[in-house]
């Protein structure tokens, strides 16, 4: 039997998911969100149409209906399987479902984020817009919360949270201080030099008041080995952060960094 590739299921629909068995059909698929990604980058998604990624990917635009029903679902899984399949390729030093393994996966998206800036601009202006279509902002923010969920749910089993703190909510509340910094990055309001420091901070001291125990411990000793000896050297001394070496080849287009 051969392969099969399924899209993901956004937002909880109901809708059945397409599957594409034929190697010619996922290369298509493949084509399609390449061309997506990079119309979101040199364009802005406002401006992006299915007649344009047609033109682009070199198909019909009734071919992307029948692949993915509506243009705001492309440019969804376009993005979701981007950011999925480049942490999939990091070589973690830390298990999943800790602090560490959270700041690893932190650190190497945003030193990958500053190769792609147009894109990353993009998609932050859309997060933020209140006119986001509601599939595209469920696949950014859930793309980014599944890790921070994990660790947040070990720490309630293990009752390190505080009591007016809640696994869910606290996962939810860190995602969007993510993107609110790496939004201001993305707008010039942040240095390049500053943004993984500045992200590292705010995230742990952010964290710092949801814990306690142990949990709460790392935390602090983490943010005072910050502020004695700088971001770098923590980096540089607790995680193998560089970006993989076979990272996607769907990576966008950033006119910035041709």
């Amino acid at each position: 039997m051969s392969a099969e590739t399924r899209e993901p299921v956004l937002n909880g629909t109901s809708e059945r998911a397409q599957t594409y068995s034929s190697p010619a059909i996922r290369a298509r698929r493949s084509r399609i969100l390449e061309e997506t990604r990079k119309a979101i980058a040199e364009e802005g998604i406002a401006a992006l149409s299915m007649n344009e990624v047609g033109k682009r990917a070199g198909v019909a635009k009734r071919t992307l209906y029948n692949a993915f029903q509506t243009r705001e679902r492309m440019i969804a899984i376009a993005i979701q399987e981007y950011f999925d399949e480049f942490v999939k390729r990091i070589s973690y030093t830390n298990p999943v479902g800790t602090l560490m393994h959270n700041v690893e996966r932190m650190v190497t998206v945003v030193n990958r984020n500053r190769q792609i800036r147009n894109y990353i601009r993009a998609i932050m202006a859309l997060y933020f817009s209140p006119e986001a279509d509601t599939d595209i902002w469920q696949a950014m923010h859930s793309m980014a919360t599944r890790s921070n969920l994990e660790w947040t749910r070990m720490l309630q089993l293990k009752r390190q949270l505080q009591p007016w703190a809640d696994a869910e909510r606290l996962a939810d509340d860190v995602v969007r201080l993510e993107y609110a910094t790496i939004n201001a990055w993305a707008q010039g309001r942040i240095g390049d030099d500053e943004i993984v420091p500045h992200l590292l901070q705010s995230y742990l001291t952010f964290v710092a008041g949801a814990t306690r125990g142990a949990a709460r411990r790392e935390i602090e000793d983490l943010l005072r080995e910050v502020m004695e000896h700088g971001a770098k050297r923590l980096i540089a001394s607790k995680f193998k952060v560089e970006p993989p070496a076979d990272a996607p080849a769907e990576a966008p287009a950033d006119q910035d960094h041709a």
